[in-house]
């Protein structure tokens, strides 16, 4: 009774996600944030005008910007944007939200076809899935932050990766590869992702990748230049000492900041003090030894081949959360590929970690841009307690999550030994 419950109420889910998306699409809500940095990017190539990809106040073709946000994409990128600035804004916000909606559904639907077989054979295991994906998907707002900002790279983002999970599991190098590399040029930021792979993979696998790696390099450098690549080796440099508003960074450990810096600092530009820099640097690197080591574990328990790739590419999605200073709201969806795993498997989990978790997914509401937008202006921050508050509300999906990967170590390592991973290995580890 309650498998079918759950399975009506994933269809509802599903109607729902759908009239969100068209609802988000047709909106021009947001199309001086997010957008105009990729709108602005795409002129800057279209009439060669790199000098000033990184600068966000540079004249386009002596005319002013659209916004005024800075671009962080490596530089090769900007080309990828030019389609958009063959038309006019509200035209190109509409397109760009609808190529990111076709790229989040296809991610969505293909997300959950891998992992069906993990869910089990019978019907009620089956239904009970399609129920707990569904509504997952609904709550966790990260997937749907990029309407409010008028579009973001994020959707391709979370499709290429879902792609590149695939792939990692049937060994298909060349794909991976390929598929990651495209991430870390899209969004920096998910660079741990490109590193554990690297580090936890075959060496045909690193070869591979390496040369991969340096194909994009060269190919950028030869296309753009190298003085702007330096510039965008500076900005990435600049960036991991700055601060950001705690009610708008979703990493882990951004709240401890906020019980330190006096709240009218976050009005300005400036710098983050030495001590809570090294505190949330230490932090953060410990979590990251730590959710490194516990893989070390799992993938020496004799788990099957497809659960020991599946182990080393949800740590990576995690520590991409982990290790990132500023954390964007739509980040997080890199975390729900871990997460509807453990909801098909969710038969080796105790009550503990499925509370955990599911409090997790409720929390992700916090991350709706529009309901934050509506507490900051209703409470303001101008008091440390309201701060605090936002902070840690942004930060406690990412901090539960998290916590279920390191204090449920065990209850994972049954996930991995579960002998439904079989059906996903085309052959055992090597020896």
């Amino acid at each position: 009774m309650r498998n079918a419950v759950l399975k009506y109420a994933g269809y509802l889910a599903i109607l729902m996600i759908l009239a969100v998306m068209a609802h988000g699409v047709i909106s021009s809500r947001g199309v001086y944030l997010d957008f105009a940095n990729f709108y602005d990017a795409g002129h800057k190539a279209l009439l060669g005008e790199f000098g000033g990809l990184y600068d966000p106040f540079a004249l386009i073709g002596g005319e002013d910007p659209l916004g005024h946000m800075t671009f962080f994409s490596a530089p090769v990128t900007a080309y990828v944007y030019v389609p958009l600035a063959l038309f006019p804004p509200y035209i190109a916000t509409f397109l760009f939200k609808l190529a990111g909606t076709l790229a989040e559904a296809v991610g969505l639907y293909l997300l959950y076809r891998q992992a069906q077989p993990l869910a089990g054979p019978s019907a009620n295991d089956q239904a009970a899935f399609l129920g707990l994906f569904a509504l997952g998907a609904l709550l966790f707002q990260p997937f749907w932050v990029f309407y409010a900002v008028g579009g973001q790279t994020t959707p391709f983002v979370f499709l290429f990766l879902v792609l590149a999970w695939r792939t990692y599991l049937r060994d298909q190098w060349v794909a991976t590869a390929i598929l990651v590399s495209a991430v870390v040029l899209i969004k920096p930021a998910f660079a741990p992702v490109a590193v554990l792979l690297f580090i936890f993979s075959s060496t045909s696998f690193r070869l591979v990748a390496l040369l991969c790696g340096v194909l994009c390099g060269v190919a950028s450098i030869w296309l753009v230049g190298w003085p702007v690549h330096r510039e965008f080796l500076a900005l990435l440099a600049a960036e991991a000492g700055s601060a950001s508003p705690p009610w708008m960074n979703s990493n882990p450990y951004s709240w401890i900041e906020s019980l330190f810096v006096a709240p009218d600092a976050y009005r300005g530009s400036f710098a983050l003090p030495a001590v809570v820099r090294w505190m949330t640097s230490l932090l953060r690197l410990a979590t990251a030894a730590a959710l490194v080591l516990l893989l070390l574990k799992q993938m020496r328990s004799g788990i099957a081949h497809a659960a020991s790739r599946h182990a080393v590419f949800a740590t990576a999605m995690v520590l991409v959360v982990v290790l990132s200073p500023v954390v964007w709201s739509h980040y997080l969806v890199v975390l729900f590929l871990p997460l509807v795993v453990l909801f098909a498997m969710r038969r080796n989990l105790a009550g503990g970690a499925r509370t955990v978790l599911l409090v997790g997914v409720i929390a992700a509401i916090g991350q709706n841009f529009i309901l934050l937008q509506h507490l900051v202006a209703r409470f303001g921050t101008s008091e440390r307690s309201w701060v605090v508050a936002f902070a840690m509300m942004k930060s406690l999906p990412a901090i539960l999550i998290v916590a279920v990967m390191i204090l449920f170590h065990r209850q994972l390592v049954a996930v991995l030994r579960d002998a439904a991973w079989m059906s996903l290995s085309k052959r055992q580890p090597p020896t």
